[in-house]
């Protein structure tokens, strides 16, 4: 065998969600929701109230600009680190990158806890929205493949919600 190729096929790239197993990521992606939300909403529900509204008004804008903003985010990362001293500058830009998606997400399903509270009939505040939303999360990180899509397109509306109104403020 290829000395060069046979590193290669032993590295496995799922193996630590391989290792959490379904229910290791349903409980993770649940109480990741759950603990980001609920620091969003104790301490920025005015915030999380407009990005609600854009979420609801404008979803594929906000997907469109979340779309764009991953791709800008992973180009621009990848230049920065290939020329090594950026790293210094892609260590920070990460760390607010992984804050906004963590953010976008709990946007995104406190709107649709809200959505399938209302749908279930259950008068709830926002913090009951959160509960079902936070729910919703881990049902969907449960999911295998199908999971994996929706996530990604959860994430996408909420960062492109956050980036759109961010850049609407800057302009005026």
């Amino acid at each position: 065998m290829d000395p060069i190729v046979l590193p290669l096929q032993q590295i496995d790239p799922y193996g630590f969600q391989q290792t959490l197993g379904v229910g290791g990521r349903a409980a993770g992606a649940f109480l990741g929701t759950l603990i980001v939300g609920a620091l969003v909403l104790a301490f920025a529900d005015s915030y999380l109230e407009r990005l609600i509204d854009v979420v609801r008004e404008e979803p594929l804008p906000s997907f469109l600009w979340g779309i764009g903003t991953l791709v800008v985010l992973a180009c621009v990362t990848f230049l920065l680190v290939i020329t090594i001293v950026g790293i210094l500058v892609a260590i920070p830009l990460l760390l607010v990158a992984f804050a906004v998606y963590y953010v976008g997400n709990v946007i995104v399903y406190v709107y649709l806890g809200g959505r399938a509270a209302d749908g279930l009939g259950w008068e709830t505040t926002r913090w009951g929205h959160l509960l079902v939303g936070a729910l919703g999360a881990g049902i969907v990180a449960a999911v295998p493949a199908v999971g994996g899509l929706a996530s990604f397109v959860i994430s996408a509306i909420g960062v492109g919600a956050i980036v759109h109104t961010w850049y609407r403020s800057r302009e005026s």
